[in-house]
């Protein structure tokens, strides 16, 4: 597992700064001011949307016109913050993203000469489960062609590959207009979803799920400096930011607030944790992984992983059950509970996705706080790595479809505009306009968004049965230390699991 080499070129030339929640006076910046600094390389166009110099679409995608015809997507419910504008908004609000997002889909339609981008969201059931696949198996079963576009959850989602139920990427005239290693595709992410040399989903630009799910470590820095704490950019910078380092530092980091002598949300805390998804991103914060790829380019089991996943389990599991100066704050309905008191100063640190700067509490936050990456498992590690929990937003072309042609290039055409200009404003004004007015923190943010990690098994959790899952956030959950036959059970499963999902990916027509 390595890095995450295409959102490096999309984050590098995306995002300039992040960190910090107000100025002295306790007043944060005016979201909706584009006025660009000398040393951005944003320019804003007409409408005050903020561009990027970017190669130019492909001619040929230019010269498209197909003569007023409607694309339709297929999206998620709208119950999740991070994901249900990012396809489709009705209008102009003056809101950054919102008329970025109307911008980009008006840019598409004029491109390719469409009537319209149609979106359908999948209805809310009584979980995320099967409303996308539900619909879309009615209609490939039926041979419908309704859809030419599913915007669905990689976790939820991605077992329509299984069933048969979506094209090829690489094949089927998709491929015609649809370039995966063009920047605006997070390409490292592609090179581990192909199977036996093909691609049934992909993600990169339009999903900004896909960087709001990305986990990072907030810090209060005016805590840090009421406690004597050393400047933890440099302690960043030194390459000693690591697992030990944070155990080691919030341990001592407790005071009952409210005299109860109970240890709950109410008092203040060293880190905010849960016990649940935080789990997760230390699999790519350590440079961890159960599987690996064979020479023919198919996953296996790597079992030479053993011993350092074991040692990593007992410094998490202390982490979040055991050390003094944590509070867990339960399952992922915690993240809310760690931005409320994160942003109350009740905490030094909180493990929370980078969505939570955008909202009402931390911009709000009276305290001066900063974003760091997820530490490292030791020092002798190079890099600090992200990992971006996996519910962000991927595209696939279900197999009924009536003009795979047209999918591809409304999907390059979208991927494209969203690079060039829905991605830079959302950075330069909904994060750095309002957070950001620190040189080290936006090093530091660089540092985070680009050495983004990811894993077959979070790719293709539900096919894999998620083997990561079962060996370090089930125990934790549990509050059981049984690794090694939780290791045991995993090394049964696993290669029979990688050969079922091989065997059907080769039976697979399209």
């Amino acid at each position: 597992m390595k890095r995450f080499c295409a959102f490096v070129l999309v984050i590098l030339l995306l995002i300039p700064a992040i960190v910090s929640c107000s100025d002295n006076g306790g007043n944060v910046k005016d979201p909706t001011d584009t006025t660009a600094r000398a040393d951005d390389t944003t320019s804003s166009d007409v409408n005050g949307a903020l561009t990027k110099e970017v190669e130019p679409l492909d001619k040929d995608i230019q010269a498209l016109d197909y003569s007023g015809k409607t694309i339709t997507i297929l999206s998620r419910p709208g119950t999740s913050e991070w994901a249900k504008t990012e396809i489709w908004v009705e209008e102009i609000t003056n809101n950054p993203v919102n008329d970025a997002i109307y911008n980009r889909n008006a840019f598409v339609c004029e491109t390719l000469g469409l009537k319209e981008i149609n979106n359908v969201t999948a209805p809310s059931g009584s979980s995320h489960a099967g409303s996308i696949s539900e619909k879309v198996n009615v209609m490939v079963s039926s041979g419908d062609q309704t859809y030419d576009i599913v915007a669905g959850s990689v976790y939820y989602d991605t077992p329509l590959i299984n069933q048969g139920m979506m094209y090829d990427l690489y094949d089927n005239g998709i491929d015609t207009y649809l370039d995966a290693s063009k920047p605006w595709w997070a390409n490292y992410w592609i090179e581990q979803a192909e199977t036996g040399g093909r691609l049934y989903c992909i993600t990169g630009a339009p999903a900004l799920s896909l960087t709001r799910l990305m986990f990072v470590m907030y810090y209060n820095k005016d805590f840090g400096e009421n406690e004597g704490l050393e400047d933890m950019y440099t302690v960043v910078s030194e390459g000693r930011w690591t697992i030990d380092y944070l155990n080691e530092v919030i341990s001592p980091i407790y005071r009952s607030l409210n005299g109860d002598d109970e240890r709950d949300e109410e008092d203040q805390y060293g880190l905010l944790i849960n016990h649940y998804e935080n789990c997760d991103m230390f699999w790519s914060a350590f440079d961890m992984s159960m599987i690996r790829r064979d020479d023919e380019g198919w996953f296996e089991f790597d079992a030479s992983q053993q011993e350092k996943i074991s040692a990593a389990f007992e410094k998490v599991y202390y982490l979040i059950r055991e050390n003094p100066g944590t509070y867990d704050t339960g399952s992922s309905e915690g993240f809310k509970t760690a931005c409320i008191n994160f942003s109350n100063g009740n905490a030094l640190f909180a493990a929370l996705h980078l969505y939570y700067a955008e909202t009402k509490e931390m911009r709000n936050m009276q305290d001066e706080y900063g974003i760091l990456p997820i530490p490292k498992y030791d020092e002798k590690q190079k890099d600090y790595f992200t990992y971006a929990h996996d519910q962000y937003t991927v595209f696939m072309v279900p197999k009924t479809v009536a003009d795979p042609e047209m999918s591809g290039a409304v999907l390059e055409t979208m991927a494209y505009e969203s690079y060039r200009s829905l991605q830079p404003t959302y950075y330069d004004l909904v994060l750095k306009g309002r957070y950001a007015n620190d040189p080290q923190s936006r090093s530091i943010l660089d540092t985070v968004t680009t050495n983004v990690m990811v894993d077959p098994s979070y790719i293709y959790g539900m096919q894999l049965t998620q083997p990561e899952v079962h060996v370090f956030r089930s125990l934790i959950y549990a509050g059981e230390k049984t690794f090694a036959s939780a290791w045991a059970k995993q090394a049964r499963m696993v290669p029979v699991m990688i050969k079922s999902l091989r065997s059907i990916i080769e039976k697979l027509e399209y």
